[in-house]
């Protein structure tokens, strides 16, 4: 009883009476003050995603996935200057973008974008259903909640519920009261998606992800818009639609677009101005063999035991599980590579004038005329072999842990770490779409060639960044791809039949995971569990470029590797 008299007086304050105890980035946007004495579990609980079993809002998210997929591919039928004015969103100063609004890289990405809209929508529905409405309450809301309830995420009928309450939301003039009361309701959830269950607010670095989202959405809900009035009204164009929105889509008005806006200049300078604390401490100064890494202890010895361990299982892997104990290798002293060729499908592999290379039938002849191995992938029944699935599954399953451990050591062992996204999806050939492979010898050296694909979309140019291999990743990468990789594909092509996908992988990327290609989470699991046991701590993809960046400040590299690697502003600078 003592304690619970206690607990108003234990209880932290929400609002401090002192400005210098608020964040630049709280006052400027103030919401720690729509939140100052109110239950924050039950403010986090309106934004909170609906499960799929969610009995109050059934399939919301499915839907909401469904309502985009039919505005994507509306991009593909949209005149280029359409979509030039929607991805302009302040014409006045920076005039038209040359770059048309466009669709992601990765299909993937569609489905985190949506995740703002969908706590959007599930914020206003429980406003709405609990009987406490505030401003942009919608009586759209109710009929999409009834037809959730009946269709679930089958339900086609959500779709164009969906479109009216977006549609009226996102173009509705919210102009400030005098209580500050946050009155535009994405605002409000943008807020509450940034609110901890602690109380506290995510800093500006965080938050930028989210209205990048908002915003993208947005212009898809516009896009749609745009076009469902050119059906009703086909004697205006859909040109003349866009300028009709384009108050909606563009700063310096009162509408929500233009909110975010501000407020994602406002988040991006804080996050790039802003001097964080460092995530490495040297525990070591003078040899600087030993740090820090956000509170656990990493030695510079560990790290070097990791590379001889996972060198020594390579080989080990490479031996007994390719190549089945059979003593058989590509012997090169040097290699051809035309760096300028764009020919579909070349690579060094290919050239004439390595004809150690390009014999691509080696291992399959070694395997097929030894009897034992034969006997342990196939067997001749009529005249023909008849591949045993299973042994030829197991072999692509040890093939792919190959290939986890050469993705491992050239993330790791090729200078600046490579992006996740970049390097699980390079092409040892040139292909029909994209005529610049990423494998190439550089004079002595095997190197990759990492595009920068974020800026690939955003600009429409390749930036290429070499990455040279240690000389066993190089070695076995090379003895793969020429004895490996072709049995690999007679593998792919009996093991999954209705899959041709499958094998078009293999004949054309550098790293392959059994079935598809691997991704960023893969990545970071193949370093977590291959550092775990000597460092004693995961590594991650973010975590390795923190250690890696420091540790080459101090026992030295090239200048333009710091840079490449590290962007960053701390104290520690």
């Amino acid at each position: 009883s003592l304690l619970k008299e206690l607990e108003p007086t234990l209880q932290v304050i929400q609002t401090p009476l002192d400005g210098r105890m608020v964040s630049p980035w709280l006052l400027t946007t103030r919401w720690h003050e729509q939140v100052a004495g109110m239950d924050i579990k039950q403010l986090c609980s309106l934004v909170a995603l609906p499960k799929n079993d969610d009995g109050d809002i059934p399939g919301l998210k499915d839907v909401v996935e469904a309502y985009y997929e039919e505005a994507i591919p509306l991009l593909d039928r949209t005149g280029e200057l359409v979509l030039q004015r929607l991805n302009s969103p302040d014409p006045i100063k920076s005039g038209i973008s040359n770059t048309p609004f466009h669709k992601h890289l990765y299909k993937s990405t569609m489905k985190k974008y949506i995740l703002p809209v969908v706590a959007l929508l599930a914020m206003l529905i429980r406003q709405e259903y609990t009987g406490r409405p505030f401003s942009g309450s919608n009586n759209k809301l109710m009929d999409l909640l009834a037809v959730l309830h009946i269709d679930g995420s089958e339900g086609r009928d959500a779709l164009p519920l969906i479109h009216e309450v977006l549609f009226e939301v996102w173009t509705t003039a919210w102009t400030p009261q005098e209580d500050r009361e946050i009155v535009d309701p994405t605002e409000r959830c943008l807020a509450l998606l940034t609110l901890r269950q602690d109380g506290s607010f995510k800093e500006p670095h965080d938050v930028t992800g989210i209205i990048a989202k908002f915003e993208y959405c947005m212009r898809l809900t516009f896009l749609q818009e745009i076009h469902h009035r050119t059906q009703a009204d086909p004697q205006s164009d859909e040109l003349e639609h866009c300028l009709a929105l384009e108050n909606f889509f563009v700063e310096k008005t009162w509408y929500t677009f233009s909110r975010l806006r501000s407020l994602q200049h406002r988040a991006s300078s804080l996050a790039y101005d802003t001097m964080s604390l460092p995530d490495v401490w040297w525990t070591d100064t003078k040899t600087w063999k030993s740090m820090l890494y956000r509170g656990d202890e990493i030695h510079f010895a560990d790290l070097c035991k990791v590379f001889k361990e996972t060198e020594a299982k390579l080989v080990q892997i490479w031996e007994e599980g390719i190549l089945m104990g059979h003593d058989i290798r590509v012997e090169y002293d040097k290699i051809a590579d035309d760096l300028i060729n764009k020919d579909v499908g070349y690579s060094f592999l290919s050239d004439a004038r390595n004809p150690q290379l390009t014999r691509r039938d080696q291992l399959v002849k070694k395997f097929l005329q030894d009897e034992a191995t034969f006997a342990h992938f196939a067997m001749i029944r009529e005249g023909s072999i008849v591949w045993n699935r299973s042994t030829l599954q197991a072999w692509l399953k040890s093939y792919a842990e190959l290939q986890s451990l050469l993705l491992f050591r050239a993330q790791m062992l090729s200078g600046a770490p490579c992006r996740g996204t970049e390097l699980t999806a390079m092409t040892y050939r040139n292909t029909q779409t994209r005529p610049t492979r990423n494998l190439a010898v550089l004079g002595k050296h095997i190197s990759l060639l990492c595009q920068y694909l974020k800026t690939s979309t955003l600009t429409g140019k390749d930036k290429l960044i070499p990455h040279a291999l240690d000389g066993i990743t190089s070695d076995i990468l090379v003895q793969d791809l020429a004895l490996a990789r072709p049995f690999a594909e007679v593998a792919a092509r009996a093991c999954f039949l209705d899959k041709p996908e499958v094998v078009d992988l293999y004949q054309n990327h550098v790293f392959v995971n059994y079935n598809r290609l691997f991704d960023s989470k893969d990545l970071s699991t193949i370093l977590t569990k291959y550092s775990l046991p000597s460092l004693h701590f995961g590594l991650t993809i973010r975590s390795w470029r923190h250690i890696q960046t420091a540790w080459k400040r101090k026992l030295g590299c090239a200048v333009e590797d710091i840079i490449e690697m590290d962007t960053e502003d701390n104290v520690e600078a």
